[in-house]
């Protein structure tokens, strides 16, 4: 099928028909209206391959905008993360920051480091929070 327009607004509006004895030429306008209705079969063809083309392209895009939501969930949870290190680190340096550095540690002093965090660990396993022992952090 030929999908070439030929005409167009202007050649519409602008077409002038011969004067017949009875009104104008059948001939000129049964040829004119030919016309028109191939472009319109033409124009019906465009629109049935742009749809196509449209929902093609909302097929390939779907499954991005899903990876894109996944993105952005995964983005905010190692934001979280982030932050929630960003805190541990604060917290341990001000945990350390007595620690002078002509301090050397000894092996004693190590060992009792070791189970101080363990004893730590034990705590925030149970909810409390070791710094605050009052209350506890989750129930």
């Amino acid at each position: 099928m030929n999908d070439k327009i030929e005409l167009s607004v202007k050649k519409i509006l602008d077409k002038k028909f011969t004067p017949d004895v009875k009104g104008y030429n059948p001939e000129q306008v049964d040829a004119f209206l030919d016309q028109i209705i191939k472009d319109y079969v033409a124009f019906s063809e465009i629109e049935k391959e742009m749809t196509a083309n449209i929902e093609s392209l909302q097929a390939s895009i779907a499954p991005l905008k899903e990876s894109e939501g996944k993105a952005m969930a995964d983005a905010k949870g190692l934001w979280e993360k982030n932050k929630q290190l960003e805190i541990d680190n604060a917290s341990m340096r001000s945990r350390l920051q007595g620690i002078r550095p002509g301090d050397r540690p000894t092996a004693e002093n190590m060992q009792y480091i070791q189970r101080i965090r363990v004893l730590e660990d034990f705590l925030n396993s149970e909810g409390y929070d070791p710094n605050n022992l009052k209350r506890k952090i989750r129930n």
